[in-house]
Formats: structure tokens, sequence, C-alpha cells
């Protein structure tokens, strides 16, 4: 595989991570961890019902692409599709807002929430049509034009906090309507990116679609429409759940220990994003094919274990760099930690169903993943449900839930890739986790109390840490120096120009 392409996708994580983490530092301080609940409530409150404009048709767009059908054709009929679930997802929220405050009579916990949805729109209109120009990069493969605009949307988001957060521009004293320019910030830079995204992709001729493609997706995606409501609703019930009952301080910690999670393991994505179109064009035997799932699950361990173990090791030192009223959530981050490696292990084995179209196997897993999540949210974070007491865990009991789905989900996915692919067993992948997890105990035994470590520290420290592992990766023949030098390739900045300049100048379709 072309080492530039997982390489421009490292870079959109890597510069993710130090705009995200000014972002967000910029949010925390100046805004306050409650201001920061109310926002995410309020985008959660929208992206609970974003199933609607999602139904599987992005991950078949993907495998349509992947696997040569007409590029124009297929993209018409996308486009066509969004238009209109697009504006059914709209539809559903204004209803939900109408059907909580006027019928239910309940009304939100801070008018700025009510509000921050309402600036909310324009996001919810963008995130459509950004995840249907993602699965089409993905399919196509083209990583620069995937990965420079969402580098972009970082930027404005960045520039808009800045502005409206940081220096207050507006000139407001009530830190709770700072909830409303974090919004407004997210709505500007999400319409910045949705446009972008299509004039990298340079347009094509729009056509009315044939009959035949909508059933081509309609096959594909039919089982997967239940994975995306699931994954909608397990994905944002926490937060919800959170809110109702424990208010917006524990929501913020809770989701600024998800924006976290998300910036420290986002660098996986450089090896999981291409992991379905890759898997689709395989054209090898049946032993060849499993030796490639293989394999990938090998460099996915290597590579997100690490990151995961040092994370957990110095989770509140991390959270104090955004601000000291996080710290309270420091084993919140663990077990959420914990859970997204599980998760994210998971995806080689259930994507080979995508891959060979058998999408009800791979429905089916992720399915009884999101609905066991639904579950022990609601068991394990309320108080009370209709009056019956239940666990009251708070944030911690959406950590749990998180976690021991993550655990299922891994265990159910192996099986059933079992039954039908052999992977040829190696102790290469458990290797490097053994290693990660040994080199973390120093580090966890000497270091792991100071939770005011200073920034530049703890970067040291991950140097340090990151150097190490690699030596022994390669002394202990988990990697071999080839394979090393591959990876380092990966921040070969010249040939990653090149290969930005080359596939730009191309034309998508």
């Amino acid at each position: 595989m072309e080492t530039a392409k997982p390489s421009w996708i490292l870079l959109q994580n890597a510069y993710g991570l130090v705009i995200g983490y000014i972002t967000y530092f910029m949010i925390f301080r100046h805004a306050g961890v409650v201001a920061f609940g109310i926002f995410s409530f309020a985008l959660s409150f929208g992206l609970i019902f974003s199933f609607v404009s999602d139904l599987g048709i992005n991950t078949a767009h993907v495998r349509m692409i992947a696997a040569g059908k007409d590029r124009n054709e297929y993209n018409n009929a996308l486009v066509l599709m969004k238009v209109f679930l697009t504006a059914i997802y709209v539809a559903v929220i204004l209803l939900s807002i109408f059907f909580w405050t006027v019928v239910l009579h309940h009304g939100f916990e801070y008018k700025y929430e009510y509000y921050s949805i309402l600036l909310l729109f324009p996001y919810f209109v963008s995130l459509p049509y950004i995840q249907a120009n993602r699965a089409f990069f993905t399919g196509t493969m083209e990583a620069a034009k995937m990965s420079f605009p969402a580098i972009v949307e970082s930027t404005v988001r960045l520039a808009a906090i800045v502005a409206f957060i940081r220096f207050n521009i507006f000139n407001l004293t009530n830190l709770n309507e700072m909830a409303l320019l974090i919004a407004v910030s997210y709505s500007i830079s999400y319409a910045v990116y949705a446009i972008l995204s299509f004039a990298v992709g340079r347009p094509w001729n729009f056509k009315w679609p044939r009959r035949e493609v909508i059933g081509d997706y309609l096959k594909y995606s039919y089982p997967l429409m239940g994975v995306a409501v699931a994954s909608a609703v397990s994905g944002n019930l926490a937060q919800i759940l959170i809110q109702l009952s424990n208010y917006s301080f524990q929501l913020g910690g809770y989701a600024g220990s998800l924006r976290i999670i998300a910036i420290v393991t986002g660098f996986t994505t450089s090896v999981t994003v291409l992991i379905l179109p890759i898997l689709t064009s395989h054209f090898g035997t049946k032993e060849e094919y499993g030796k490639t799932v293989g394999l990938m699950t090998k460099y996915l361990a290597v590579f997100i274990t690490p990151i995961t173990v040092f994370a957990i090791i110095f989770a509140s030192p991390i959270l104090n760099i955004w601000t000291e009223q996080l710290i309270p959530f420091t084993f919140t981050l663990q077990i959420l930690l914990s859970g997204t490696w599980f998760t994210t292990m998971s995806i080689p084995y259930w994507t080979h169903f995508n891959a060979i179209g058998r999408t009800r196997i791979s429905g089916g897993i992720n399915i009884a993943g999101y609905l066991l999540t639904i579950a022990l949210d609601l068991v394990l974070i309320p108080s009370n449900i209709l009056g019956i007491r239940v666990a009251g865990l708070g944030v911690n009991g959406a950590a749990y839930a998180s976690l021991i789905s993550g655990i299922v989900l891994l265990i159910v996915s192996i099986i059933a890739l079992g039954r039908t692919v052999k992977i040829p067993i190696t102790f290469e992948s458990l290797r490097g986790i053994v290693i990660s997890l040994l080199l973390g105990v120093p580090f966890y035994y000497f270091l792991h109390s100071d939770s005011r470590m200073p920034a530049l520290y703890l970067l040291a420290f991950f140097i340090i840490y990151a150097l190490a592992y690699m030596g022994l990766l390669i002394a202990s023949r988990t990697l071999s120096k080839q394979e090393m030098l591959d990876i380092l390739n990966m921040v070969n900045v010249k040939k990653m120009a090149r290969y930005a300049i080359d596939e730009l100048k191309k034309p998508s379709q």
C-alpha cells in the first residue's frame, strides 16, 4: 500500500491533536466545563437522530466505489439520497424539540441548550454531506483529498473559538452563554468543511440516477440501517442521560474525556479508515486474504496499544493540560480508553463481512454491541428509570458500559470471522501488546500520581516511551527493520507533498 495514503491521514490526526488541544484548552479555560456540558448536550440531542441521514449508505458507498462502480453515477445516487434524508433529519430534530418542550412540557435545564441546538443546525445539515464525501474519498483511497478539508475545518474552528471565546468579541459576562458561541464555531467550521470537500472532489455532472443504482444501495445497506440507528443512539444516549441525571458539570467532564479520547486515539484511523477498501479490492487467494487480515490486526495492535497504555497511565496530567476541573474524571477517562481499545481492535474482524457484501453478519454483530451499550447505559448511569431504582453510577456507569460492550464486540467479531476465514495464528501482535504493558509499569509506578505534570514533561516522557517501545519491537522481532523503515517512511514530508499535489491535480470522477 502506498505509504503516503495513511501518512496524510496520520498528518490530519497529528494536526488535529495539536489544534484540538489548543481549541479545548480555550474552551475549558475561558468558557468552563459547564458551558461545554451545555454545548455537548445540544450536540448529542441532534446527533442522536443522525442515523436518519445515514441508514448505512455511507458504508455502502465506500464498497461501491472500491469495487469499481461508475463513480459519477453512484455519486449522483448518493447525493440524491442525502438530500432526501437530510431533509427528514432536520424535520425529525425540529419535531423532537417540539415534542420535548410542548407535548411533554419538560423544557431544558438551561435555555442555552435550546438555543445551542438551533445554532447547530448548519452543523447538522453539513454533517451528512461531509460523511458522503469522506465515504467517496475512502472508496477511492484518495487520502489527501480526505484529509485536507478536515485540516482546514479544525483550523477554522480554532480561529472561531479564539475570536469568540478567548477574546470574547461579543463581551459576554455569563459563562453559560459561551455554549452558544461554541455551537456557532462548530457550525461555521463544518459548513466550510462541507463546501471544501465538494470542491476538492471535482464536482461531477449531475444526472438523475437509474432505479437499479438506488436498488444496489438499498440491497447492500438494508442490514446496516439498524446499525446506523443503534450507533447514533448508543453514541449519544449516555450524554443525554448524564445531563438529565447529573447536570452539566458532569456532562462537561464526560464529554471532555470523550474529546480527549478522540484526539489521543485518532491516530489509529490512519490504519482503520482504509481497511474496508483494501479488503474489498483484494483479489488474492483465501489464504492470502487471511494473511492480509492478520497483518492489519498486527499493525493495529502495535499502533494503538502503546498510545492507549500511555494515555491510561497519564490520564490525570492529560486532563489537567486542559483544566484541573477535569482531574476528578481521571478514572472515567481510563475506563473509556480501555473500552476504546477493545472496540478498535474488533474493526478488522467485522469489516471483513462488509468487504464481501455479507452485511447482515456485520450488521448483526454491531447492532448487538450497540444495544448492549444502550441497555447498560440505562441501567448504570441514572439512579432510577421510570421509578425503578438502578445503579446510578453516572459518568463511570457510561464508561463501564463502553468497556463491557467493547470486550463483547471483539470476542464476537473474532468468533464470527474465524468461522469463515482462517487467520494465521501469530504471537507478533500479542508481543506488541505485552511489550506496551511491561514498558508502562515503571512509568506507572514512579509517575502516575503526578496529576499536575507540565505539558513539556509529559511530551518528553511520551517520546522516551515511544522510542523505547520501537526499540523493543525490533529487538523482539515483532517488527522487522524493513517494517520499521516503512512506518518511518510515513512521515516523509517530501513524498507526502508530491503525493498530495499529484492527487489534487487529478479529478476524482
